[in-house]
């Protein structure tokens, strides 16, 4: 890296001031022991900081890469979990995610061209959209008391969204803002709501059908009613099939069955729930019981401990009360008086008398003597 020369002008500090040979004053650091006036050679600030500008180049692309890829996965476009058809005259199919707000539609015919032209369904919840839907079909009058029937299908997109599909997407929910819709403008549809399976749905798409009409053809050819499939497309045979009383005997059939299958699963759900919750119960009983045991272990452990304990204590006082008779007795014993016996060594003098014995006189036969 070249270096410039320049003159030192003047000392602050830890810092020159120097003129540079380019003309210009700058501001550096004392690294070298110089006086004002000397030629001393310094870095010019572009190559100096070339290096820092490299540097936080890459700084900003590795942040700049770093963001977009957190905002990749942050940001994930949703993803589509369920298929609704709507059957009035208009004939349509919407793809749901797992929120139940529509991501993208598919038209069936000339009618649902003209409907979705004057509205915006995408992103709508599942619930505005078909409110939008039955009204326009009303004010365009393909909703009427003449006509006062819709066909309702709705399937998962695989099998492995099953679990994923909105709650809202059921049979109970979906007549209820139909019929709910239709009595604002004064009118009470009849609603027919089927679900198909994922392997359904693929079969209704390759017949080139809607939901709700492969649903209602097989309802019609379980309950004995010939048709062709392809005539489900005009409204009159869709009425046809849905006034006949087998078919409505077959629908009301496969309703109850759904439903017994439902309460069938959600009784399974609520008895493992209650088995569960049975465990966890049991579980906390053992707890408990073995809480018990061990704090009735410890009061044993403490009973004995105390009963230690008070022999223990009582035997040092039996110590300590023998120790006292003992003690007792020995200066009962000091106190008797027992006279010494009189032996020569221990005789005094001031309390014992002389004794001699009695001098006779042979001659005259008389003592001569006593003393004591």
């Amino acid at each position: 890296m070249s270096k410039m020369k320049a003159v030192v002008l003047e000392k602050s500090g830890s810092r020159y001031t120097v003129l540079g040979q380019d003309g210009t004053f700058r501001q550096v650091h004392r690294r070298l022991n110089a006086e004002v006036g000397e030629e001393v050679q310094i870095q010019p600030w572009t190559e100096s900081f070339s290096g820092v500008r490299i540097w936080a180049g890459a700084v900003a692309l590795f942040l700049l890469v770093l963001t977009t890829l957190l905002g990749w996965n942050l940001y994930q476009a949703p993803t589509a979990v369920a298929l609704l058809s709507v059957d009035i005259n208009p004939s349509l199919q919407f793809e749901l995610d797992n929120q139940g707000h529509l991501l993208k539609f598919q038209t069936q015919n000339e009618d649902a061209k003209r409907m979705l032209s004057q509205i915006d369904l995408k992103g709508k919840p599942l619930e505005e959209v078909l409110e939008q839907i039955v009204t326009q079909a009303y004010d365009q009058k393909f909703l009427s008391s003449e006509q006062h029937w819709v066909v309702v299908g709705y399937s998962p997109m695989t099998n492995k969204t099953l679990e994923q599909m909105p709650k809202e997407l059921n049979e109970n929910q979906i007549i209820s803002w139909v019929t709910e819709i239709g009595e604002k403008k004064g009118l009470t549809p009849q609603v027919a709501v089927f679900s198909l399976t994922s392997q359904e749905r693929e079969l209704a798409q390759k017949g080139d059908l809607t939901l709700g009409e492969y649903a209602l053809w097989q309802t019609a050819d379980k309950a004995g009613v010939v048709t062709q499939p392809e005539k489900l497309k005009d409204t009159s045979e869709r009425v046809r099939l849905l006034e006949n009383p087998q078919v409505q005997a077959q629908i009301k059939a496969e309703k109850n069955e759904r439903q017994s299958k439902s309460r069938s699963i959600d009784g399974d759900k609520y008895k493992q729930k209650g088995q569960d919750i049975d465990n966890a119960n049991a579980n906390a009983n053992t707890n408990t019981k073995d809480e018990d045991n061990a704090n009735a272990n410890t009061k044993d452990e403490d009973k004995q401990k105390a009963k230690d304990q008070e022999k223990y204590q009582n035997k040092d006082l039996n110590k300590a009360k023998n120790s006292e008779d003992k003690e007792t007795q020995r200066t009962k014993y000091d106190n008797i008086y027992i006279p010494p016996i009189p032996i020569p060594g221990n005789l005094r003098r001031d309390t014992s008398r002389t004794y001699k014995f009695p001098e006779y006189d042979r001659d005259k036969g008389n003592l001569l003597q006593v003393e004591f």
